[in-house]
């Protein structure tokens, strides 16, 4: 039950300009606690319970340092400041009469473990069995990191494994960034995870969330039949997964990489133009469903939120124009920038019913471009090279990420073993690799 206003303080509040009501709502939104889970933050959850545990949503980096001797000591006590600075990696979350609700302790400490790795095997086999291990979400911690020291007193891991209801691909980069800090320089700001969640579900209520909301209906209506499956989709999956990798050299890289620029595009959306024809020659339709991830750092302040802030939002591909490779990139250009227009709005909102049973309803495959990170890091002096570690999980029923550098790309296509066999998941890597080949055709002639 909540009482009315006094009269005097609703005179006070009638009184106020249109910018010192904007002004009191950031302040009371400020000192608000998280009352409930995020669109996302739920399907997390939900996720979590209906496969067992399963560590689909779960971050698994293997962080190698080498070239310089780590005080593993010290980037044990970064590790528990961060901890202390950000809400949201002291966070559990328990159910009570039906409802699910994020608890903040004051002091919640991550499990570090100390360990030795001799090769890059031998740590991706300790962080795969880290990400296995099941988390307890009401007790927590859900940050685990194993220290390792490496064959030689200049290599060593970093093994941080993280439940994503508190942390995503972003707050991976903050959390290097303050492992790396130099030791006189004070502590950025931060912006409290609940702060940010209030923001969210208020700017999902007003006028530009509906008018993302109308949006994405729009883009997503009257979808293409799915993907083809090497068996039948059931209304359930275990989730299970594996990954078949692949490399394209530097030529073809720059070669998408110019397409791009000369249709005045970003890489995302040549890259993204070369995903698109591939998965029309694997699927037989010009009409293509994807989910992408965006970082879903659009309101003030969300660069410095660490938590699940990551946002999936569909990219509907389905008119290649004159079939050029100048045209697919166009197209993707311009789904891309009217995507990002309205990025800010929880995917998990997007009303639309599911095709056949089994099927996401926003998208068949998800499309990953990363680029974080891209910039040399050094840590105490040691190089820092980062690897996302496969895990045996399928987050969707068909993911494909591309990793851009300097040395060329690199890519892998994750896949639901329920649904695909390896044969046909290296059909289609074939199919992307191909499709590369023949763009940068189109950029040298």
């Amino acid at each position: 039950m909540t009482s009315s206003p006094s009269p005097a303080l609703a005179a006070r509040l009638a009184a106020l300009t249109p910018q010192q009501r904007a002004l009191l709502r950031a302040k009371v939104l400020r000192a608000r606690p998280q009352e409930r889970l995020t669109p996302g933050q739920r399907r997390l959850w939900e996720t979590h319970h209906a496969t067992g545990g399963q560590p689909s949503d779960v971050v698994c980096q293997a962080v190698r340092l080498t070239g310089a001797t780590a005080d593993l000591d010290l980037l044990a006590e970064r590790v528990e400041g961060f901890v202390r600075d950000h809400e949201m990696l002291r966070t559990t979350f328990e159910k009570t009469d039906g409802e699910v609700r994020p608890v903040v302790h004051e002091t919640l400490p991550p499990r570090l473990t100390r360990s030795h790795c001799a090769t890059d095997q031998e740590a991706a086999a300790l962080a795969r069995e880290l990400a296995h291990e099941p988390f307890d979400l009401a007790r927590g911690p859900l940050l685990r990191v194993v220290m390792a020291t490496g064959p030689t007193d200049r290599e060593a891991w970093l093994l941080v494994v993280v439940h994503n209801l508190v942390f995503d691909a972003w707050s991976f980069e903050m959390l290097l960034d303050a492992l790396a800090r130099d030791a006189d320089a004070s502590a950025p700001a931060t912006t409290p995870y609940g702060r940010w969640a209030s923001e969210q579900e208020a700017w999902v209520a007003g006028d530009a969330g509906r008018a993302a909301a109308e949006h994405w209906t729009a883009a997503v209506g009257t979808p293409p039949p799915p993907l083809p499956t090497d068996r039948p989709r059931s209304g359930t999956t275990a989730r299970n997964g594996s990954r078949v990798e692949f490399a394209l050299p530097a030529d073809i890289a720059e070669g998408i990489t110019a397409l791009a620029k000369r249709e005045a595009a970003s890489a995302y959306a040549g890259w993204l133009a070369v995903t698109w024809a591939a998965l029309e020659k694997f699927g037989g339709s010009t009409d293509v469903l994807l989910g992408t991830f965006t970082a879903g750092r659009d309101l003030p302040g969300a660069e410095t939120v660490v938590g699940y802030l990551l946002n999936v939002l569909p990219v509907r591909l389905r008119d290649p124009g004159d079939g050029s490779w100048a045209a697919r990139v166009r197209a993707a250009r311009t789904v891309s920038r009217a995507g990002l227009q309205h990025a800010a709005y929880p995917g998990e909102l997007i009303d639309v019913p599911r095709r056949i049973p089994g099927t996401h309803p926003l998208f068949d495959a998800v499309f990953v471009f990363d680029n974080l990170g891209e910039a040399p890091r050094t840590l105490q002096g040691a190089v820092v090279s980062t690897t996302d570690v496969d895990k045996g999980t399928a987050r969707y029923d068909l993911t494909l990420a591309i990793y851009p550098s300097a040395d060329g790309a690199t890519g892998w296509l994750e896949y639901d073993t329920e649904l695909y066999e390896e044969a046909t998941m290296r059909r289609l890597a074939g199919l992307f690799t191909a499709a590369a080949e023949e763009a940068c055709k189109e950029v040298g002639g």
